[in-house]
Protein backbone atom coordinates (compact mmCIF):
# COMPACT_ATOMS: atom_id res chain seq x y z
CA UNK A 1 0.00 0.00 0.00
CA UNK A 2 1.40 3.37 -0.88
CA UNK A 3 1.98 6.62 1.34
CA UNK A 4 -1.32 8.43 -0.38
CA UNK A 5 -3.38 5.24 0.78
CA UNK A 6 -1.78 5.28 3.74
CA UNK A 7 -2.74 8.48 4.10
CA UNK A 8 -6.35 8.28 3.18
CA UNK A 9 -6.67 5.42 5.94
CA UNK A 10 -5.41 7.72 8.48
CA UNK A 11 -7.41 10.73 7.46
CA UNK A 12 -10.58 8.16 7.21
CA UNK A 13 -9.90 6.75 10.38
CA UNK A 14 -9.30 10.44 12.94
CA UNK A 15 -12.54 11.45 10.98
CA UNK A 16 -14.31 8.34 12.27
CA UNK A 17 -12.72 8.97 15.86
CA UNK A 18 -13.67 12.25 16.08
CA UNK A 19 -17.29 11.90 14.78
CA UNK A 20 -17.75 9.07 17.62
CA UNK A 21 -16.41 11.36 19.95
CA UNK A 22 -18.51 14.20 18.95
CA UNK A 23 -21.58 12.22 18.95
CA UNK A 24 -20.95 11.27 22.41
CA UNK A 25 -20.13 14.34 24.05
CA UNK A 26 -20.93 17.26 21.66
CA UNK A 27 -17.49 18.27 21.52
CA UNK A 28 -14.22 16.93 20.80
CA UNK A 29 -14.18 16.47 17.06
CA UNK A 30 -11.05 18.81 17.11
CA UNK A 31 -9.38 17.21 19.82
CA UNK A 32 -8.91 13.93 18.17
CA UNK A 33 -9.50 14.77 14.55
CA UNK A 34 -6.72 17.85 14.54
CA UNK A 35 -3.52 16.24 15.84
CA UNK A 36 -4.12 12.78 13.89
CA UNK A 37 -4.40 14.61 10.68
CA UNK A 38 -1.30 16.58 11.16
CA UNK A 39 0.05 13.52 10.47
CA UNK A 40 -1.36 14.03 6.76
CA UNK A 41 -2.27 16.95 5.80
CA UNK A 42 -0.63 20.69 6.69
CA UNK A 43 -2.66 22.71 8.99
CA UNK A 44 -4.47 25.04 6.71
CA UNK A 45 -6.29 21.85 5.19
CA UNK A 46 -6.84 20.62 8.45
CA UNK A 47 -8.49 23.45 9.61
CA UNK A 48 -11.15 23.35 6.78
CA UNK A 49 -11.69 20.18 7.02
CA UNK A 50 -12.30 20.22 10.84
CA UNK A 51 -14.46 23.15 9.90
CA UNK A 52 -16.88 21.27 7.43
CA UNK A 53 -17.16 18.44 9.06
CA UNK A 54 -18.09 20.02 12.57
CA UNK A 55 -20.70 21.77 10.77
CA UNK A 56 -22.47 18.76 9.68
CA UNK A 57 -21.89 16.50 12.40
CA UNK A 58 -22.87 18.72 15.43
CA UNK A 59 -26.19 19.74 13.06
CA UNK A 60 -26.82 16.35 13.36
CA UNK A 61 -25.82 16.53 17.47
CA UNK A 62 -28.00 19.46 18.07
CA UNK A 63 -30.91 17.98 16.45
CA UNK A 64 -30.80 14.86 19.15
CA UNK A 65 -30.34 17.07 22.18
CA UNK A 66 -31.86 20.34 21.10
CA UNK A 67 -33.83 20.48 24.74
CA UNK A 68 -30.75 19.53 26.98
CA UNK A 69 -28.80 23.02 25.77
CA UNK A 70 -28.01 25.97 27.91
CA UNK A 71 -29.15 28.51 25.86
CA UNK A 72 -28.41 31.20 28.16
CA UNK A 73 -24.86 30.35 28.40
CA UNK A 74 -24.60 29.74 24.30
CA UNK A 75 -25.79 33.24 23.81
CA UNK A 76 -23.35 34.55 26.38
CA UNK A 77 -20.30 33.05 24.62
CA UNK A 78 -21.15 33.88 20.61
CA UNK A 79 -20.62 37.18 20.36
CA UNK A 80 -16.81 37.00 22.00
CA UNK A 81 -16.65 33.83 20.15
CA UNK A 82 -17.18 35.78 16.81
CA UNK A 83 -14.61 38.06 17.37
CA UNK A 84 -12.13 35.44 17.87
CA UNK A 85 -13.53 33.96 14.86
CA UNK A 86 -11.77 37.06 12.91
CA UNK A 87 -8.74 37.12 15.24
CA UNK A 88 -7.99 33.36 14.52
CA UNK A 89 -7.82 33.48 11.02
CA UNK A 90 -5.63 36.38 10.67
CA UNK A 91 -3.39 34.22 13.08
CA UNK A 92 -3.37 31.18 10.61
CA UNK A 93 -1.89 33.57 8.04
CA UNK A 94 1.36 34.34 9.94
CA UNK A 95 1.86 31.93 12.02
CA UNK A 96 4.55 29.31 11.62
CA UNK A 97 2.89 25.63 10.45
CA UNK A 98 5.12 23.84 12.87
CA UNK A 99 4.95 26.42 15.54
CA UNK A 100 1.21 26.17 15.33
CA UNK A 101 1.33 22.40 15.48
CA UNK A 102 3.18 22.63 18.42
CA UNK A 103 1.12 24.76 20.51
CA UNK A 104 -2.19 22.95 19.26
CA UNK A 105 -0.78 19.50 21.28
CA UNK A 106 0.55 21.41 24.25
CA UNK A 107 -2.92 23.52 24.50
CA UNK A 108 -4.83 20.06 24.14
CA UNK A 109 -2.53 18.06 26.44
CA UNK A 110 -2.76 20.98 29.24
CA UNK A 111 -6.31 21.06 29.08
CA UNK A 112 -7.01 17.34 29.17
CA UNK A 113 -4.32 17.26 32.33
CA UNK A 114 -6.47 20.01 34.47
CA UNK A 115 -10.15 18.18 33.65
CA UNK A 116 -8.41 15.34 34.62
CA UNK A 117 -7.35 16.89 37.50
CA UNK A 118 -10.65 18.16 38.38
CA UNK A 119 -9.50 21.50 38.47
CA UNK A 120 -11.57 24.55 39.28
CA UNK A 121 -11.10 27.39 36.70
CA UNK A 122 -10.97 30.55 38.46
CA UNK A 123 -14.09 32.81 37.58
CA UNK A 124 -16.00 30.05 35.75
CA UNK A 125 -19.33 30.79 37.33
CA UNK A 126 -19.13 34.87 36.79
CA UNK A 127 -20.57 36.87 33.70
CA UNK A 128 -17.10 36.70 32.84
CA UNK A 129 -16.46 33.14 32.22
CA UNK A 130 -18.49 32.66 29.31
CA UNK A 131 -16.97 35.62 27.56
CA UNK A 132 -13.11 35.04 27.81
CA UNK A 133 -14.27 31.10 27.10
CA UNK A 134 -16.20 31.75 23.86
CA UNK A 135 -13.49 34.40 22.65
CA UNK A 136 -10.80 32.14 22.94
CA UNK A 137 -12.17 29.28 21.64
CA UNK A 138 -13.33 31.36 18.19
CA UNK A 139 -9.24 32.79 17.90
CA UNK A 140 -8.34 28.82 18.68
CA UNK A 141 -11.29 27.86 16.05
CA UNK A 142 -9.73 29.78 12.65
CA UNK A 143 -6.20 29.46 13.96
CA UNK A 144 -5.53 25.84 14.78
CA UNK A 145 -9.58 23.95 14.29
CA UNK A 146 -8.89 23.19 18.01
CA UNK A 147 -11.95 25.32 19.62
CA UNK A 148 -13.53 22.92 22.16
CA UNK A 149 -10.96 23.55 25.18
CA UNK A 150 -12.16 26.78 26.96
CA UNK A 151 -15.61 25.52 26.63
CA UNK A 152 -15.18 22.00 27.87
CA UNK A 153 -13.02 23.98 30.51
CA UNK A 154 -16.06 26.40 31.75
CA UNK A 155 -19.17 23.45 31.56
CA UNK A 156 -16.88 21.41 33.65
CA UNK A 157 -15.86 23.84 36.36
CA UNK A 158 -19.49 24.90 36.16
CA UNK A 159 -20.45 20.73 36.56
CA UNK A 160 -22.95 20.06 33.93
CA UNK A 161 -24.47 17.05 33.87
CA UNK A 162 -23.41 14.66 30.68
CA UNK A 163 -26.74 15.54 28.98
CA UNK A 164 -26.27 19.01 29.26
CA UNK A 165 -22.85 18.86 28.80
CA UNK A 166 -23.61 17.42 25.22
CA UNK A 167 -26.60 19.52 24.28
CA UNK A 168 -24.75 23.25 25.17
CA UNK A 169 -21.88 22.31 23.71
CA UNK A 170 -23.21 20.84 20.95
CA UNK A 171 -25.53 24.10 20.26
CA UNK A 172 -22.60 26.26 20.70
CA UNK A 173 -20.00 24.22 18.13
CA UNK A 174 -22.60 24.39 15.57
CA UNK A 175 -22.49 28.36 15.67
CA UNK A 176 -18.67 28.10 15.66
CA UNK A 177 -18.56 26.31 12.78
CA UNK A 178 -20.74 28.41 10.91
CA UNK A 179 -18.69 31.62 11.73
CA UNK A 180 -15.49 29.78 11.35
CA UNK A 181 -16.48 28.04 7.47
CA UNK A 182 -17.68 31.97 6.68
CA UNK A 183 -14.50 33.49 7.91
CA UNK A 184 -12.11 31.29 5.88
CA UNK A 185 -14.55 32.01 2.97
CA UNK A 186 -14.07 35.30 3.56
CA UNK A 187 -10.64 35.70 3.53
CA UNK A 188 -9.95 33.17 0.66
CA UNK A 189 -8.34 30.29 2.66
CA UNK A 190 -11.05 27.80 1.42
CA UNK A 191 -9.01 25.99 -1.44
CA UNK A 192 -11.12 23.29 -3.52
CA UNK A 193 -9.18 20.53 -3.26
CA UNK A 194 -9.75 21.29 0.40
CA UNK A 195 -13.18 20.83 0.14
CA UNK A 196 -13.11 17.59 -2.00
CA UNK A 197 -11.05 15.96 1.25
CA UNK A 198 -13.42 16.87 3.65
CA UNK A 199 -16.11 15.60 1.87
CA UNK A 200 -14.92 12.28 1.36
CA UNK A 201 -14.60 12.07 4.71
CA UNK A 202 -17.53 13.08 5.66
CA UNK A 203 -19.24 9.71 5.61
CA UNK A 204 -16.86 8.07 7.97
CA UNK A 205 -17.43 10.84 10.52
CA UNK A 206 -21.00 11.00 10.79
CA UNK A 207 -20.84 6.94 11.35
CA UNK A 208 -18.73 7.87 14.26
CA UNK A 209 -21.65 10.18 15.14
CA UNK A 210 -24.20 7.67 15.07
CA UNK A 211 -22.31 5.44 17.16
CA UNK A 212 -21.14 7.73 19.20
CA UNK A 213 -25.20 8.62 20.09
CA UNK A 214 -25.99 5.21 20.79
CA UNK A 215 -23.09 5.12 23.01
CA UNK A 216 -24.33 7.93 25.51
CA UNK A 217 -27.26 5.70 26.59
CA UNK A 218 -24.97 3.15 27.90
CA UNK A 219 -21.55 4.96 29.51
CA UNK A 220 -21.54 6.43 33.00
CA UNK A 221 -20.80 9.97 33.95
CA UNK A 222 -17.41 9.13 35.24
CA UNK A 223 -16.68 6.46 32.26
CA UNK A 224 -18.28 9.67 29.93
CA UNK A 225 -15.70 12.09 31.07
CA UNK A 226 -12.20 9.29 31.20
CA UNK A 227 -12.54 8.20 28.43
CA UNK A 228 -12.90 11.92 26.53
CA UNK A 229 -9.76 13.13 28.84
CA UNK A 230 -7.58 10.21 27.45
CA UNK A 231 -8.20 10.42 24.06
CA UNK A 232 -7.83 14.18 24.13
CA UNK A 233 -4.41 13.36 26.08
CA UNK A 234 -2.83 11.18 23.33
CA UNK A 235 -3.50 13.12 20.54
CA UNK A 236 -2.74 16.28 21.74
CA UNK A 237 0.75 14.44 22.91
CA UNK A 238 1.38 13.27 19.58
CA UNK A 239 0.23 16.58 17.69
CA UNK A 240 3.01 18.24 19.83
CA UNK A 241 5.69 15.53 19.29
CA UNK A 242 5.78 15.65 15.83
CA UNK A 243 6.05 19.03 16.00
CA UNK A 244 9.12 18.93 18.26
CA UNK A 245 10.83 16.17 15.84
CA UNK A 246 10.27 18.07 13.11
CA UNK A 247 11.89 21.42 14.14
CA UNK A 248 14.66 19.44 16.01
CA UNK A 249 15.06 17.84 12.54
Amino acid sequence: MGILEWGLLVALFAAFAAGTISGLTGFGLALISVPLLLFVYEPQTVVLITVFISLVVNISVVRDSRRDADRGIVWAMLLPCLVGVIAGAEILRVVDPLYLRLFIGVFVVFSAVLLLRSIQIPGANTRWGPVLAGGASGALSTATGLAAPPVVLLLASREYAKRPFRGTSGLFFLFLSVFGLAALLLRGLIRPEDAVIATILLPAAMIGKYLGTRLLERISEKSFRLLTLVFTLVTGALGAATAVFALLG
